[in-house]
């Protein structure tokens, strides 16, 4: 079998690119990717078809009445009847009885079908020691911090709430869609899903931290509602921060500090802050696992800017700031704070 031959639709009629795109056999994975990495003369054909099949993997499932299938095959076969007198269209008639075919297979049997409508979902995620910036299908702007992750959906309908779910933490610049006075609409609305606090906003620029069982959401402009289903919703005005911790289930709110989003510039700016909060970011941003040998070091408190975007210059300030040795074991990222001499 030549698949150099091969354009967009007979790809989308092979059984073995179906089994590559859902991931289900190894050996078929590893043909598809050496064949891929000769970069044939129809690649862009073969990666049409991957892009096609993926969607209609992630595509939107709805619930059908009995019978819904015999009745689409029952179509199909009186279209390949009517078709029979008309040779011309026989080519185009046998790619979308292909297409459909594939259809069935992906929604599989007995479990409703699926629409697509190009509504599957994308995750993006941000390695420690990087930052990663998002534009959503609403033109609104999320900045993702280190070692964190957001879901959510490549495009929204019109009357669809906007939704995504954040691991770790973000800046987000939200598009404010309201133009009226009239009651919010579902399309207008904006929804962030973090741990187990929800929060809700129009036009808005906020930062959210969700880290070690506590959620914070900090807002620069407009408003925000947050809260769950056990502690009701908060609402918070510019400069003020929500506060949610998970093991309590309590929910409060206290003017924020304005250097939250700090990290966006690739600094942290310290007002009288805990040694052990930057022990956090060193781990949390970095993936570094950080021993005290006094831990007394801990509840220190200095104040000053630690710049984040070198650790070598990071560790040289925080060096001097708390007059301590810091080594660093590469092997397994530990760092190794003592008194220094």
């Amino acid at each position: 079998m030549d698949y150099h031959q091969y354009d967009k639709n007979d790809f989308l009629e092979d059984a073995s690119l179906l089994a590559y795109v859902k991931g289900d056999d190894p050996v078929v994975t590893r043909f598809w990717e050496d064949w891929a990495q000769q970069q044939p003369p129809n690649i862009d054909e073969f990666r049409k078809a991957v892009f096609l099949l993926r969607h209609l993997l992630s595509a939107e499932r709805i619930s059908v009445r009995p019978g819904t299938e015999q009745e689409v095959w029952g179509r199909i076969s009186q279209a390949i009847d009517t078709a029979a007198a008309t040779p011309v269209r026989t080519i185009g008639l046998r790619r979308w009885v292909a297409a459909a075919a594939v259809f069935l297979l992906l929604a599989g049997a007995g479990t409703g079908y699926y629409i697509y409508r190009y509504t599957g979902t994308q995750t993006v995620y941000a390695a420690y020691g990087t930052k990663k910036q998002i534009v959503l299908a609403d033109a609104s702007v999320v900045t993702l911090n280190a070692n964190s992750s957001l879901r959510y959906a490549r495009r929204w309908g019109k009357n669809s709430v906007r939704e995504v779910w954040l691991d770790g933490e973000a800046y987000f610049e939200v598009q404010h869609l309201k133009k009226d006075a009239l009651p919010l609409k579902a399309g207008e609305r904006f929804l962030v899903h973090t741990g187990e606090l929800d929060i809700e906003v129009l036009g808005t620029a906020f930062n959210v931290k969700d880290r070690r069982g506590i959620t914070t959401v900090y807002l620069k402009t407009g408003a925000v509602k947050v809260g769950t289903n056990a502690t009701g919703v908060l609402s918070i005005k510019p400069g003020e921060e929500a506060e949610y911790r998970q093991q309590e289930g309590v929910l409060t709110k206290h003017p924020g500090d304005a250097d939250a989003a700090a990290w966006l510039d690739n600094k942290m700016v310290l007002h009288n802050t805990p040694v052990k909060e930057i022990v956090q970011v060193l781990e949390d941003t970095y993936g570094y696992k950080v021993v005290l040998t006094d831990t007394a070091v801990a509840n220190r408190r200095i104040n000053g800017v630690l710049p984040l975007k070198n650790t070598e210059t990071l560790l040289y300030i925080l060096s001097n700031m708390l007059d301590v040795d810091i080594n660093v074991n590469k092997s397994d990222s530990t760092l190794l704070f003592r008194p220094g001499k």
